[in-house]
């Protein structure tokens, strides 16, 4: 029996779980889709590569838990800039910054290259599932605008952040790009 690092087997797996979805994150930010493959992410989380299989069934289940922990810390750092923020105008531009200046982090990197993946159809609708979470933020935040129907607005507004996060993808500056889609969005939602 291999020996443990963590007070109980389950902790174990769960910390040799982590160390394969860390890996194989750091080699998708490094070298892309091509980059990440069973063999490639035991040896960067120093596992034997038998062991990949011990965690995930396939490399579609690691790229959905990368994706998973990606959207997990995204969701969470929106909530955290929107804590103490007044709703109205103030919650979206905190919104629209936040978004940007993770972004500039290198946050939504993440997203662009699991992009490519041919992930099976089971898996991806799972992936689109979790993205669709992402959009709750944006609703209750254009719900306390009044905005008419904050679903459907929260969708073409999704349309504005992207083409953002596109140009700070792009190397434009957070600040700017930030400065510039909340004067569309406002300008649009509120005109």
């Amino acid at each position: 029996m291999p020996k443990i690092s963590a007070p109980t087997v389950a902790e174990h797996r769960a910390a040799q779980r982590a160390a394969l979805v860390r890996a194989g994150e750091t080699l998708l930010a490094e070298s892309g889709l091509g980059g990440v493959s069973p063999r490639s992410v035991c040896e960067r989380a120093g596992m034997s590569r038998s062991s990949f299989y011990d965690y995930f069934p396939s490399l579609d289940d690691l790229l959905v838990a990368i994706a998973i922990d990606a959207i997990e810390r995204w969701d969470a750092e929106i909530d955290e800039a929107l804590v103490r923020v007044e709703p109205g105008l103030d919650e979206l531009r905190a919104f629209v910054d936040a978004t940007m200046a993770m972004t500039a982090d290198g946050k939504h990197a993440i997203a662009g290259a699991l992009r490519e993946a041919d992930l099976s159809p089971s898996r991806f609708d799972d992936l689109m599932a979790l993205h669709d979470a992402l959009m709750r933020p944006l609703v209750r935040v254009l719900g306390h605008l009044n905005v008419p129907n904050p679903p459907t607005a929260a969708v073409l507004a999704q349309g504005v952040l992207g083409a953002g996060i596109q140009l700070v993808s792009h190397g434009t500056d957070h600040r700017e790009v930030a400065r510039d889609v909340f004067g569309l969005l406002t300008r649009g939602l509120m005109g």
